[in-house]
């Protein structure tokens, strides 16, 4: 009995080239009636679904491979006979091959089109997700190809004459794994809609029905400890090329991809001048601002001299050659920036540890964080919303000077990225002590002055920046006393009154925000 591939694509990338292979080989080619009709135009000889089955397209093609026919190709077990011979009496062939790809829902939802409800029906497959079931559950004898990358590497697997079933069961998983995704991403969408009586369409993750598709990207060397295993997963979604990737150096743990990535959300709100980061356990523990890298790695050094020592240290410009000889003059776990010069990459390299990663600082954000809790799971937009301080509210007697406002803006954004209790000292070029992850707000103010006097990192004339309100004016006395000129944190305590007082009693200039920027 002839063999017969099915062929129905919207995306029509190489699948002329495709059938005509498949025909190379023997196959007889089905097809719908748009596919028929370009493979017929580049002379891939063809017969219409239509004319097989002997059943009309119907209902404006909504009605075109539910046929018996169809899916008694796809489901037979060739091993039964029973079924080989209900197959030979409705004159049914076995479709070995199954070539579909889905109509574009996931694409038209982010287009214009998503706004209008009632027309993104149009674009929810039937017919092709039935056809891909039906094959991938009897992948054992069908092939099953909805992704056009798949067609070269089929083919060789065709020509071969023997299709492993380990091979049959990576296409069907990549099949499941497509359908799953295609009906959650319909699912959140229309969720969306019903909530919001069809007002909403925004494709936010924070629907009635919400989720997210994984695939493994990496292996990691292990977990937040050694005896923990753990992979890196990326949405399926994710378009494109990674926004980084590693250049050198032994492979990333799970405790390495969190440091890197808490450094790189802060080299990205800090990019106006060259700005070297240095993070330890999702804290920063210096950030230097400066006209070139290598001044700007020298300030977040000695931000904290003892801490940085292997630690994540993140560049927002070219590491150059200069930069690169200081940097390893310590021991550093792993490095990131936009680029390296030839010249940083062969004294990098000498450390053979070491982890060199290039990062596209342009890349677009996570639109959600996620984290998992007992019995459910947290989704939250990110806090991406960090306003300067000069848009902020001064309720002192005392306004900022140019200065003040300069490093309060500074201040105020690495505050945003220090796990809370977060207190924050600074000048305009660097970070000279920082209070992170403190039971009360207090002990956060005493330890950024503990750290800066340690340092000897003098205080006077700086600016501190706190993540949500002081409930107490104590935690402002202590900085003032320590040499705080200037204060930026969020209104909305009890004692506010309080705390304004102290400011204006100690002649120090104090701005209120609208937001916080609690980190847990």
């Amino acid at each position: 009995m002839q063999r017969a591939a099915l062929i129905s694509v919207t995306d029509k990338t190489g699948v002329v080239e495709f059938a005509k292979g498949l025909v190379d080989l023997g196959f007889k080619i089905l097809s719908s009636s748009g596919t028929a009709a370009t493979l017929k135009e580049n002379n891939v000889p063809v017969v219409m679904v239509e004319d097989y089955t002997g059943s009309p397209e119907i209902l404006d093609g909504r009605v075109k491979t539910l046929h018996p026919k169809i899916h008694g190709g796809l489901l037979a077990k060739r091993s039964d006979k029973s079924h080989l011979a209900q197959m030979e009496q409705h004159g049914i062939l076995p479709i070995d091959v199954v070539v579909v790809n889905l109509y574009p829902f996931l694409k038209k939802v982010q287009g214009p089109e998503g706004k209008d409800p009632a027309s993104m029906v149009n674009f929810i497959d039937i017919g092709g997700p039935a056809m891909l079931r039906a094959a991938s559950k009897n992948h054992e004898y069908v092939l099953p190809v909805i992704d056009h990358t798949d067609y070269s590497e089929v083919l060789d697997n065709l020509k071969r004459g023997d299709v492993s079933i380990s091979y049959r069961r990576k296409l069907a998983s990549k099949v499941f794994m497509t359908l799953a995704n295609y009906d959650l991403q319909i699912a959140k969408y229309y969720s969306e809609v019903a909530a919001s009586d069809g007002k909403n369409c925004s494709g936010s993750d924070l629907n009635p029905i919400s989720g997210v598709l994984l695939e493994r990207a990496q292996e990691l060397r292990y977990g937040e400890n050694p005896h923990q295993s753990a992979h890196l997963y990326r949405d399926v979604n994710q378009q494109g090329e990674a926004s980084w990737k590693q250049l050198h150096g032994k492979s990333l743990s799970y405790n390495n991809l969190l440091d890197f990535d808490a450094t790189l959300r802060l080299i990205q709100d800090l990019q106006a001048k060259p700005t070297a980061a240095i993070f330890k356990h999702l804290n920063p523990c210096g950030v230097g601002i400066s006209d070139n890298l290598l001044t700007a790695l020298q300030l977040a050094k000695k931000g904290d001299p003892r801490s940085h020592f292997g630690g994540v240290i993140g560049f927002n410009r070219e590491v150059t050659e200069d930069v690169a000889a200081d940097l390893t003059d310590g021991f550093v776990e792993i490095v990131l920036a936009p680029k390296y010069s030839e010249g940083a990459m062969s004294v990098l390299t000498k450390r053979k540890n070491l982890r060199i990663i290039e990062v596209n600082l342009a890349a677009s954000r996570p639109l959600s964080e996620i984290r998992v809790i007992q019995d459910g799971i947290l989704i939250q937009e990110p806090d991406n919303k960090i306003t300067s301080p000069r848009e902020g509210k001064v309720v002192s007697k005392r306004s900022p000077t140019a200065q003040e406002y300069e490093a309060l803006d500074f201040a105020w954004k690495v505050c945003a990225h220090v796990k809370s209790n977060a207190i924050v000292l600074a000048n305009a070029q660097m970070i000279l002590g920082v209070g992170a992850g403190q039971m009360s707000r207090v002990d956060s103010a005493e330890l950024a002055i503990s750290r800066a006097n340690l340092h000897g990192n003098a205080l006077n004339g700086s600016v501190a920046a706190s993540d949500a309100f002081f409930p107490f004016p104590d935690s402002v006395e202590k900085l003032i006393s320590a040499g705080i000129s200037a204060i930026v944190a969020p209104a909305g305590a009890t004692r506010d009154a309080e705390v304004i007082e102290t400011a204006d009693k100690l002649g120090i200039a104090l701005v209120f925000m609208d937001e916080r920027h609690f980190r847990h």
